[in-house]
């Protein structure tokens, strides 16, 4: 029996709202929604996490959480991306939060990129397609371990680059809204790597000996089940669609350093690893952070089915990342499903989900020995929801935008997950 760590978390850009006050720089989303968002005006606060911190705080205290992963906003700190003298209200923010988690016994999990880039790395730089951001990224990073580093235990560089890359350059869907070339989408997703690399070696050779911290990126992906199990084509295009989808990260960082064999066939074109850098990008994590919910599902018009079946069995993926990846340790870092947006508190079919991915979680510990040792459940409260906006929910606590106090009131999936923590806090 080990003490197994209850989570729940937040993207900055979410739940921040405040995206003009106190001297913060614009990212790519608060121009991506200004200008593709006919509702823009109501983006502007959202949940409102940056004034109503003591909201966010009894919400987790209510659960009873031991982890709470949130994301810090480049732009709050640094408003043009470049790192100078620090936004001092960010800072302050930042540091608050911090120590009122520790304050609790709550450790912070904090991720230093969660898809809100600078504006002006973007407008200056082209973004992810170039590889200057690289080192302006590796030099926020160090700025957060110095300033940070000596209170957080638990990093994570970047969440879910799958996104990032594809809807972010591709489809355009998300920020910067680009609809660009597959070459493009992969050579920023080649850039992510190397960031992420970047990153953690920063980290290992000049912290880690002294503040004893852990690093990972969030990788997130569907699962896929052969029409028929026996039949050997269908399961191999299982592989080449799991392979295209969370190998594409995985492989270089928890395997050989290299991309899977399927994506080097299949695109020419794709960018090629030295072999100093797969020396240097391979094992680059401490453990596996995994993202498992609707993010992944939709739209799925990006996600190569190749006629199989898309399912949400979360045991048989964490078998499969066991049997690809040499038994990580595995940290489910984001993991819930979606409500639609009238459902205030009574959402049943969150519950239903959260129930089953949970159960799906602990058979997968208790059954197969995968080493799973935390869990987040996504998300702590409502906020924005990348390009459904505010058509959907994914809270565990309701928050009606239009309200002044923004109260943060416990849907029922709040109850069930603060009873979960209090009977499973060993495993």
């Amino acid at each position: 029996m080990c003490e197994f760590l209850w989570g729940v978390g937040t993207g900055a850009f979410q739940v921040e709202g405040s995206w003009r006050k106190d001297g913060k720089g614009s990212s790519i989303w608060d121009r991506f929604i200004h200008s593709e968002f006919r509702d823009a005006g109501s983006t502007d606060a959202s949940s409102d996490s940056y004034t109503l911190l003591d909201k966010d705080l009894s919400a987790l205290d209510f659960l009873g959480v031991t982890f709470y992963q949130f994301s810090i906003s480049w732009s709050r700190l640094f408003p043009t991306g470049v790192v100078a003298a620090p936004n001092e209200k960010g800072l302050q923010y930042y540091n608050t939060l911090i120590d009122s988690l520790l304050y609790r016994n709550i450790d912070p999990m904090v991720t230093l990129y969660h898809w809100d880039l600078p504006l002006m790395l973007q407008e200056k730089y082209g973004g992810w397609k170039n590889e200057s951001v690289i080192d302006i990224f590796n030099d926020y990073a160090t700025f957060c371990f110095q300033t940070f580093g000596d209170r957080v235990k638990y990093w994570i560089t970047i969440h879910n680059p799958y996104l990032v890359a594809w809807h972010g350059y591709g489809t355009g869907i998300h920020a910067p809204g680009e609809r660009g070339k597959i070459t493009t989408i992969y050579s920023v997703g080649h850039n992510l790597i190397k960031a992420h690399a970047k990153v953690w070696h920063n980290y290992r050779k000049h912290f880690k000996p002294y503040q004893k911290g852990m690093m990972s990126i969030v990788l997130g992906s569907h699962w896929i089940e052969p029409n028929k199990s026996e039949d050997a084509l269908d399961i191999s295009k299982c592989q080449q669609s799991m392979d295209r989808v969370l190998g594409w990260f995985a492989k270089p960082i928890h395997g050989d350093g290299d991309y899977p064999e399927e994506l080097k066939n299949e695109f020419s074109f794709l960018p090629r690893f030295t072999e100093d850098e797969k020396n240097y990008i391979k094992g680059t994590a401490d453990f596996f952070a995994f993202s498992f919910g609707p993010n992944n599902f939709k739209p799925p018009n990006t996600l190569p089915k190749m006629g199989q079946n898309l399912s949400l069995n979360l045991r048989e993926v964490l078998n499969w990342i066991q049997l690809e990846y040499n038994s990580p340790r595995i940290l489910i870092a984001e993991n819930g499903w979606f409500t639609d947006s009238h459902v205030k508190t009574d959402d049943t079919t969150a519950i239903y989900m959260m129930k089953n991915f949970i159960n799906k979680v602990l058979q997968a510990i208790k059954y197969d020995n995968i080493d799973v040792f935390g869990y987040a459940a996504w998300s702590l409260l409502d906020g924005f929801e990348w390009q459904h906006a505010y058509n959907i929910r994914r809270g565990l606590f309701y928050v009606d935008f239009r309200s002044e106090k923004k109260e943060r009131i416990p849907k029922s999936s709040a109850l069930y997950y603060k009873q979960i923590i209090r009977e499973n806090a060993h495993i």
